[in-house]
C-alpha cells in the first residue's frame, strides 16, 4: 500500500521517552529523509507530527524537520502549521471544555501538588493537561484523586491515560484519531493512503485513523497487538527503520 502521508507521535517513536539527550546522528538521519520527503524528493512520503506535546514544541520540531504540513498537538486538542504560523482548537473543543479543565489544573496546583512533589507540570499547553513523574507507579493514587474532584464538581469529561511517565488528562471526544480524520480531510487524503507511528495507548487512536500502522520495539503490549508492523530496534532506530517498509514509499 502506498500512502501519501505519515503522522507519527514523538516521544518514544522519534526520541526517547526519557528526558535524556537525543541520538544526534540518527535524528540527522531523520531529518534529511523528512526534509526530502517534504519537497517531493525520495521515496518517502511525508511526514507530520500527531504528539501530546505542547505547539511550541511540535513548532521547534517542525522547523528542524523541514515539515510543512499541519502538526496535531496536545492530543488532537491543538492544530499548528508552520507555513502560516496558525495555532487552532481542534474539533471537539469548545468553551465550556476549556474552562472545566481550567478548574481541574486549578486543583492541581492547589492539593496535589504539595501532596505529590514528585510532580512535574508540562507547560505550555492550552487545551491538555500532561504530569510528568520519575516514579508512574502513582499515577493510580493521583488519578483516583482527579476523579472524585470532577464527581463533586459535575464535570468536566475528561480522559486519564498514562505513558510511559507521563499522565495526560485530555478532553472527552478529543484525541489524535478525530483530529487526525480531519486533518486528513484538509489534506486530501484518507485511511486508506496514510500510514501512523505510535508506542503507547494513547496512539490507539491513531491505529484507527490510518490504513498501515507500527511501531518500534519499545510499545506498549496493546499498541503491538494492533500493529500491522513492530520494529524490533526502538524510539528513533525503530522509526527509522519502519521508514523503510515498502507500505511507507511514496505514494506515486
Amino acid at each position: 500500500m502506498a500512502v501519501s502521508w505519515i503522522v507519527t507521535d514523538i516521544d518514544g517513536c522519534i526520541s526517547p521517552e526519557e528526558s535524556i539527550p537525543w541520538n544526534l546522528d540518527s535524528f540527522g538521519r531523520l531529518a534529511r529523509i523528512s526534509h526530502d520527503a517534504a519537497e517531493g524528493r525520495g521515496t518517502v512520503a511525508p511526514i507530520t507530527l500527531c504528539s501530546g506535546r505542547p505547539q511550541p514544541y511540535a513548532e521547534a520540531l517542525l522547523k528542524v524537520l523541514g515539515i510543512w504540513a499541519p502538526a496535531i498537538c496536545e492530543n488532537g486538542a491543538v492544530l499548528y502549521s508552520l507555513k502560516d504560523n496558525r495555532s487552532r482548537y481542534g474539533p471537539g473543543v469548545t468553551t465550556e471544555k476549556i474552562l472545566g479543565l481550567r478548574a481541574v489544573r486549578a486543583f492541581l496546583e492547589t492539593d496535589l501538588f504539595p501532596e505529590f512533589p514528585e510532580l512535574v507540570y508540562q507547560f505550555g499547553k492550552e487545551a491538555h493537561v500532561s504530569l510528568y513523574c520519575e516514579r508512574p507507579e502513582v499515577f493510580g493514587a493521583i488519578t483516583e484523586r482527579i476523579e472524585e474532584f470532577i464527581r463533586r464538581n459535575g464535570g468536566p469529561d475528561v480522559v486519564i491515560s498514562a505513558t510511559h511517565y507521563y499522565l495526560n488528562i485530555s478532553l472527552a471526544g478529543v484525541n489524535k484519531g478525530n483530529t487526525l480524520r480531519f486533518l486528513f480531510d484538509e489534506l486530501g487524503t484518507d485511511r486508506e493512503h496514510t500510514a501512523g507511528i505510535g508506542d503507547t495507548e494513547g496512539d490507539l487512536p491513531i491505529r484507527e485513523a490510518v490504513g498501515f500502522f507500527a511501531c518500534p520495539s519499545n510499545a506498549r503490549q496493546a499498541v503491538k497487538d494492533v500493529a500491522d508492523y513492530v520494529s524490533p530496534y526502538p524510539d528513533i532506530e525503530g522509526f527509522l527503520d519502519i521508514l523503510a517498509r515498502p507500505e511507507l514509499q511514496r505514494d506515486t
